[in-house]
């Protein structure tokens, strides 16, 4: 890789850290800012779902646009609309405006990370997907970790208002960085110049079409974390703010820390058994999850869950890096974001409503049976 290159992808990554810890200050609040809203938990799995929902509508068009427009440009686009979001949380009054203020944020969302992973696929060198997009899962689970942390302890000693400013602040310095310093690919020599490939060929590549369900099913249950393990630990286990904050940040650190190692593992041996292995460790805790009666319980389940995610997604995003050079980099990050969108949409909603009417354990247990579904759909399609 040439300096130029190297230089951008470094610049590239502590762009993308910035904005994630932005993004991750909120995650440990919105269930129970919600909750204080009046939301029921089917009004909290929509309130997680119209994020997604923007981003799925958004996420393959973008990512075709990017193919053949500047990625440096959408991405800009995509954090001044972060920064937006982080004033408008301020004025919610209800779970209605909460829900439409979540769409807008899910706006933004599609035109920067699906973006900003494009841009990096295509400064990574052939052969070495792994490695590079090790990296930049780093950098993003590293911000997107210390986020529930920071947000947690600020949450509880000072103000929800707090929370949202600082998360002005960092998304705003994420966007400076990438004014300033982020080269265009044209001044490196890596804008596209192939004709878009059509959306079907794509989705009638065999390793990319098994990828697509692997991930459309899996994050039917993977946002159970994020939405409903917070309610999880204050109304089960009685922890704290700061607590919470913990749990999450120290799971998403340790998928983080993971990454590289992980990702240069996938270079070198074979990634579809990687996926397969992850998928089910991951399952096995969310199972664990259900029965957690303490917090050094529910901290082991949350830890077995990050370690099945830290060995399948550097798998996953090498084989969407590789096939993407054929296809458009662009395209391929755009429909295999949407694909978990769509998971993402369902997910919460469907496990909202087995909480209003089975209760905590079953949406755990959904989770679980459902994480496992998805590998096997991607053994069985990935024979094919």
């Amino acid at each position: 890789m040439e300096e130029k290159s190297v230089n951008a992808f470094r610049v590239l990554l502590l762009s993308v850290f910035m904005a994630m810890v932005g993004l991750g200050i909120i995650s440990p609040i919105i269930p129970n800012y919600a909750s204080d809203l009046g939301a029921s938990g089917i009004y909290i799995g929509l309130i997680y779902s119209s994020f997604s929902l923007s981003r799925a509508i958004l996420q393959t068009p973008v990512g075709r646009l990017a193919d053949t427009y500047s990625k440096k440009k959408i991405i800009i686009a995509g954090l001044i609309m972060y920064t937006i979001t982080s004033v408008l949380y301020t004025y919610v009054y209800s779970p209605e405006t909460l829900i439409a203020v979540r769409i807008f944020h899910g706006v933004g969302s599609a035109m920067m990370m699906p973006v900003a992973m494009a841009y990096a696929m295509r400064l990574t060198p052939k052969g070495e997907e792994g490695k590079y997009m090790g990296y930049m899962n780093t950098a993003l689970f590293t911000g997107f970790g210390a986020g529930p942390f920071i947000g947690g302890y600020i949450y509880e000693n000072y103000s929800i208002a707090t929370v949202f400013n600082t998360m002005s602040v960092l998304v705003s310095i994420s966007l400076l960085l990438t004014i300033f310093l982020v080269p265009d690919e044209e001044s490196l020599g890596i804008m596209d110049k192939t004709p878009r490939v059509p959306i079907r060929k794509i989705l009638t590549n065999k390793m990319l079409l098994s990828i697509l369900v692997y991930r459309a099913v899996n994050a039917l249950g993977r946002g159970t974390i994020m939405s409903f393990l917070p309610l999880f630990a204050v109304q089960i286990l009685g922890l704290s703010g700061t607590y919470i904050g913990v749990i999450l940040s120290t799971g998403i650190f340790a998928t983080a820390l993971l990454q590289t190692p992980m990702g240069i593992l996938a270079d070198r041996y074979n990634r579809k058994h990687m996926l397969i292995i992850g998928g089910v460790v991951a399952s096995l805790g969310y199972f664990y999850m259900v029965n957690a009666g303490t917090i050094v319980e529910l901290f082991l389940a949350r830890l077995t869950v990050s370690a099945g995610g830290a060995l399948s997604l550097p798998a996953v995003t090498a084989i969407v890096a590789e096939e993407g050079r054929e296809l458009g980099v662009g395209s391929t990050v755009g429909v295999f974001n949407t694909a978990m969108s769509i998971g993402q949409i369902v997910g919460p909603v469907f496990s909202g409503f087995l909480l209003d009417t089975y209760g905590m354990g079953s949406v755990f247990y959904f989770s679980g049976v459902i994480g496992v579904i998805s590998v096997l759909a991607f053994w069985l399609l990935s024979r094919i």
